[in-house]
């Protein structure tokens, strides 16, 4: 059964070099939000959103990293901010948010295995029971 809120969870990923970075399980709904909408340039009714480029994988970084083991150049660790994700080597930028994507990619599979019930037992039952299971079965014409 899925939850109607999402609920505060983490998961390490690890990245070359002994790098790691944490993130969120998974992002709520004002979090995706954010996302999305750092993400939109321009947006006019019945045309295509014109993205930002420059925002389009940094917002997502900006949400789901939590912490990380980045130091500067003296070996001091580098709380995360946008400033400090600003200011990562490119390809440990990029390594990270090709983490992240794979990370989201395995949590919505896990999620959709859960809601087909492959990853867990269904709790549905019918809304309501047929008249035949609740009188017995009827064949034929009562007068």
């Amino acid at each position: 059964m899925t939850e109607d809120f999402v609920t505060p969870k983490h998961d390490r990923l690890t990245l070359s070099e002994g790098r790691w970075v944490d993130v969120k399980h998974r992002l709520n709904a004002g979090e995706h939000r954010r996302v999305h909408g750092r993400m939109v340039k321009d947006m006019v009714p019945g045309v295509r959103p014109t993205l930002n480029p420059e925002m389009v994988r940094f917002s997502k970084l900006a949400e789901y990293i939590l912490a990380w083991s980045m130091t500067d150049a003296k070996g001091k660790p580098v709380p995360v901010d946008e400033s400090a994700i600003d200011n990562l080597d490119p390809d440990i930028f990029t390594e990270i948010a090709n983490a992240i994507d794979a990370h989201e990619e395995r949590v919505e599979a896990e999620r959709a295995a859960e809601k087909n019930g492959q990853g867990g037992v269904s709790t549905s039952s019918a809304i309501s029971p047929s008249p035949s299971s609740v009188a017995g079965a009827l064949s034929g014409s009562v007068n």
